[in-house]
């Protein structure tokens, strides 16, 4: 991921992420310091049902489970680089995913978009953010041992390969939703997995809606935040801002979790896919298209 210099936030509590439990509020003041949550939530506000948990792996180099905005969200975790290892994080990546996706109200103003969610932790990135294939089949096959509802992936790989096809496709049959990167690649193609049909491939845009130039094209399904985006790091008290569709990929996973978490009933592939559609906003050229996908996807109320 591209790293900007990281910074210690001035220590603002919240006013509108802390309202009773359900109800989330974001105020003017938060929208200035964390654009990306404020443009996923398109009313600046939402109501969490809290009806159920919704299991969500993510593979990356880890999650330092230990932050205050972390703590207690982490309900499994498993090492496919070194299984008999405890995990540490020293990268960073899976730590600021996993505060995307998840993290409890903070002073930073980095709300995870879900509240609802035990995050499985499967480490499948070395401490440079590297990765072998068998590792990450490895993950995938431990997700499903493991019930999870969504396996996130904000990485990939430039070539196909057939034993990871497979372990996707074995995901998938047993109603796991992959979300993945588009990829980090200059517009010139989409990344593995997130280019096979069964994976919901996300891109990242800008604060202007604008697609990230280094952002991957191709086969996108949907775009969110990935430009300047405020996230939790390993050291309390400091966020980094970042760039990528890492990230636009966890807010993807947040908000398929917050679909799910209030459905009253299981949802395939081709369910999400179409609440998914109607909450998009169309970017780019009318209709889909190899850069915006389907659109930005945002959460409303009463959806």
């Amino acid at each position: 991921m591209k790293k900007f210099l990281i910074v210690l936030l001035a220590l603002v509590l919240l006013t509108g992420c802390t309202n009773k439990n359900t109800q989330m509020h974001l105020t003017e003041k938060e929208c200035k310091t964390n654009w990306a949550i404020c443009l996923v939530f398109s009313d600046k506000s939402y109501q969490y049902s809290f009806k159920k948990k919704i299991k969500v792996a993510i593979l990356d180099s880890g999650i330092d489970g230990n932050l205050p905005e972390l703590k207690g969200i982490l309900k499994k975790s498993y090492n496919a680089i070194n299984p008999n290892e405890k995990i540490i994080d020293s990268y960073g990546h899976g730590t600021a995913i996993a505060g995307t996706i998840a993290a409890k109200p903070n002073k930073y103003t980095i709300q995870g978009i879900s509240q609802s969610v035990h995050l499985y932790d499967v480490k499948v990135l070395n401490d440079k953010g590297g990765g072998k294939i068998e590792d990450v089949v490895d993950g995938i096959e431990w997700s499903i041992k493991n019930n999870v509802d969504i396996i996130n992936l904000s990485f990939g790989f430039q070539k196909d390969n057939k034993t990871l096809r497979e372990a996707i496709l074995k995901a998938t049959s047993h109603g796991i939703i992959i979300v993945a990167a588009a990829g980090n690649n200059l517009g010139l193609y989409t990344d593995y997995p997130a280019k096979y049909e069964e994976v919901i491939s996300i891109s990242s845009i800008s604060k202007k809606l604008k697609v990230d130039p280094f952002a991957g094209k191709g086969k996108v399904d949907y775009v969110a935040p990935g430009v300047n985006i405020p996230v939790l790091t390993t050291d309390e008290n400091k966020v980094s801002y970042v760039d990528g569709t890492s990230f636009s990929t966890a807010f993807a996973t947040g908000i398929i979790a917050n679909i799910l978490e209030q459905s009253e009933h299981p949802l395939s592939l081709t369910d999400i896919k179409e609440k998914l559609n109607k909450i998009s906003l169309d970017l780019g050229e009318k209709g889909k298209d190899t850069a915006y996908g389907n659109g930005l996807i945002q959460l409303q109320n009463n959806q």
